[in-house]
C-alpha cells in the first residue's frame, strides 16, 4: 500500500480528522495511523530516515518530536503538505518567524546575525538561571525552527557553523524543558543537539552536550548510562578545564548511585582542583561551572552516600553565599539541605527549609524544584503533629494546582 495523498485532508483516526493531529504535530498517532493501514515499522523507518527504534518510541508517545529536521523528513517521506505540520515552504525558510519571505537566506552571507543569536542565547542563559524558565520556550522553539530553516540552504562551513548554532539552541530548549512540565522531552532534543554538535564538527560542543546528557541520565536515575556519557565526553579532545570539570561532577554523582564512595570522591576532588586552578575562564559552554558549583554536587554525593552531616555543611556553608543570580540552582540545594536535615534527625528545620525551597520553587517557575520538595514530603508524614508539616504541605498543594492551570 502506498499512501493516499487525501487522507491529509479527509482520514480520521480515534475519532478525530487526521489533520486535527498534523496540526498539533502529533507524531505518535501520525505512526499510529499509517500502522493501522499496514504499514511496517521498517517501511515507516525507511520512509523518514528514522531508526525503527525511534519510529516504535514515537509512536508509543515515549518521544515527542520538536526537531524541524525530523518535521521536515516526515512530510518528505510521507507525502504530507508542509503547510498541514506548521513548517514553511523550502522557498520561504524565514516565514516560520517573520510571516514574510526573504530572497535570500541572511545568515549564509551575513555573521552579524549568526553571531547575534549567541548573543540572545546568552542572555536568556543568565535570564533562565535568574529568574527560571518560565515564557522561553516558545521563543526558543521558534529560534531554533528559524536556524533550521536557513542552515537547510546553507553548505560547507556555513552550514556547519549553523549546526552548532542549531545545537547551542536545541540544547538550552532541552534545558527549558528538564526544568518544566514535560522533562521527557529533554532527552529526544539532547539526542538532536549531539547529532547538530558532531555535524558541526565542533569538538568543545560535543563534549558539553554528552555531558548533559549525562545529567539527563542521572535525573533519570540510570547511573550506568550517565557514567559511560560523561567519560565519552571527557575523551572528546580539547575540551577545556570547566567542562572537564562539569563531566567530573556527572561521573561523581554516577559513582554515588552506584554506592562507590572511592571513585565519588576522586572525581569530586579532581574536579575541585580543576575549577580551583584555572585562569582561563573563556570556556563559553562551562563558564557557570565555579567552586560553589561543584562543591554543591560534592553535598549531593554525600547524602546519596549516606554522610548527611558532611553534606549539611557543605550545603549550609555554600547556601550562605548563593549568588542570587543563581536562583534557579538554589531550589534544589534547598531541597536537599532539607532532606539531609531530615536524615540528621532534624523535622522541623527540613520542614522550614523545604518551605524554602518551594518559595525558590514558584519564584522561578521550576517545576524540577517542585518535583524535588514533593520527594520531601512523604518522608515527613510521620511528623505531620509538626505545625510546620502541614503547612509545608499545604503549600506545596496549591504551588502544584497553580502549575497545571
Amino acid at each position: 500500500m502506498d499512501v493516499d495523498a487525501p487522507w491529509w485532508e479527509s482520514a480520521s483516526f480515534e475519532g478525530r480528522p487526521i489533520s486535527a493531529f498534523l496540526a498539533e504535530r502529533d507524531i505518535s498517532a501520525l505512526l499510529r495511523f499509517l500502522r493501522a493501514r499496514g504499514f511496517s515499522r521498517a517501511r515507516l523507518a525507511g520512509m523518514t530516515g528514522l531508526s525503527e527504534t525511534r519510529v516504535r518510541q514515537i509512536a508509543q508517545g515515549r518521544q515527542k518530536v520538536t526537531s524541524y529536521d525530523v518535521l521536515d523528513r516526515i512530510a518528505e517521506g510521507f507525502g504530507i503538505p508542509r503547510r498541514y505540520l506548521g513548517l514553511a515552504d523550502k522557498a520561504q525558510p524565514a516565514a516560520v518567524v517573520t510571516g514574510a519571505a526573504w530572497r535570500d537566506p541572511p545568515a549564509a552571507t551575513d555573521p552579524l546575525i549568526r553571531e547575534s543569536w549567541d548573543d540572545l542565547l546568552d542572555v536568556l542563559a543568565v535570564r533562565s538561571n535568574a529568574l527560571g524558565c518560565a515564557d522561553l520556550r516558545r521563543p526558543a522553539e521558534g529560534q531554533v525552527r528559524l536556524i533550521a530553516s536557513i542552515r537547510e540552504t546553507a553548505s560547507g562551513p556555513e552550514r556547519r557553523r549553523l549546526s552548532a548554532t542549531e545545537a547551542r539552541w536545541t540544547e538550552f530548549l532541552s534545558w527549558i524543558e528538564a526544568n518544566g512540565r514535560n522533562p521527557a522531552r529533554a532527552d529526544a532534543l539532547l539526542d538532536r543537539a549531539h547529532e547538530l554538535a558532531v555535524e558541526a564538527g565542533d569538538q568543545h560542543l560535543t563534549s558539553y552536550i554528552l555531558m548533559r546528557q549525562s545529567q539527563q541520565a542521572l535525573e533519570n536515575g540510570d547511573a550506568v548510562r550517565a557514567v559511560g556519557l560523561a567519560r565519552r565526553a571527557r575523551q572528546v579532545r580539547a575540551v577545556p578545564p570547566l567542562t572537564t570539570a562539569l563531566c567530573l561532577v556527572r561521573e561523581a554523582e554516577a559513582h554515588a548511585l552506584a554506592d562507590d564512595a572511592t571513585a565519588c570522591h576522586e572525581s569530586i576532588d579532581l574536579a575541585l582542583r580543576l575549577v580551583s586552578t584555572v585562569q582561563d575562564t573563556a570556556d563559553h559552554l562551562g563558564g557557570h561551572c565555579t567552586v560553589n558549583y561543584v562543591r554543591a554536587y560534592e553535598a549531593r554525593c554525600r547524602q546519596v552516600l549516606g554522610e548527611s552531616a558532611a553534606a549539611t555543611r557543605v550545603y549550609e556553608e555554600i547556601l550562605a553565599g548563593w549568588r542570587h543570580d543563581g536562583r534557579l540552582d538554589e531550589g534544589l540545594w534547598r531541597a536537599d539541605l532539607a532532606l539531609a536535615y531530615l536524615d540528621e534527625g532534624e523535622p522541623e528545620r527540613a520542614a522550614a527549609e523545604g518551605m524554602s525551597a518551594l518559595q525558590v520553587a514558584q519564584a522561578t517557575s521550576s517545576t524540577r524544584t517542585l518535583r524535588a520538595v514533593g520527594r520531601l514530603l512523604p518522608r515527613l508524614r510521620r511528623h505531620r503533629d509538626l505545625v510546620a508539616v502541614p503547612a509545608l504541605t499545604d503549600a506545596y498543594r496549591a504551588a502544584l494546582d497553580a502549575c497545571h492551570d
